[in-house]
């Protein structure tokens, strides 16, 4: 059976759950991205380096974001958040990157240069998905 979930087993889902899927546009370009994140009840918070997906959300701030948990195929779970994409800087960037943690941090990957000497990472980009609203959805075909 197909229901609606409660504000309450909304916030649940997207509090418990560490992974979900970036969507955003622009350009006649349309990404969805699996990313890491964390929410604090008020806001999505995540971190990325700079590319494709930075590129087109200071084009296109209106973001979706998604969040499954999937424990059958007809036992499923799903929240999805129209928000706006802000990146952070100062006490905004700190309380992210504090809220964060070492486990959901942008990986430093070492790059070289053509002479093989080392090129130091980009900084991370630090988020935040101010929502704007938020939805879930569930199936669970063993219910009467």
């Amino acid at each position: 059976m197909l229901r609606d979930l409660s504000p309450e087993v909304t916030d649940h889902l997207l509090s418990t759950q560490f992974f979900g899927r970036l969507g955003c546009a622009a350009d006649g370009q349309v990404l969805v991205l699996p990313v890491t994140y964390l929410y604090d009840g008020q806001a999505i918070y995540g971190q990325t380096r700079e590319g494709a997906k930075t590129r087109l959300l200071r084009q296109n701030p209106a973001v979706c974001f998604e969040v499954d948990e999937l424990c059958s195929p007809s036992y499923w779970r799903s929240v999805v958040v129209q928000g706006v994409y802000e990146e952070l800087q100062g006490d905004e960037r700190l309380y992210a990157e504090q809220q964060l943690g070492p486990g959901r941090v942008a990986p430093r990957s070492a790059t070289t240069d053509t002479y093989g000497a080392a090129i130091p990472p980009a900084p991370a980009v630090v988020y935040r998905i101010r929502i704007l609203s938020k939805t879930g959805r569930s199936e669970s075909k063993d219910e009467a």
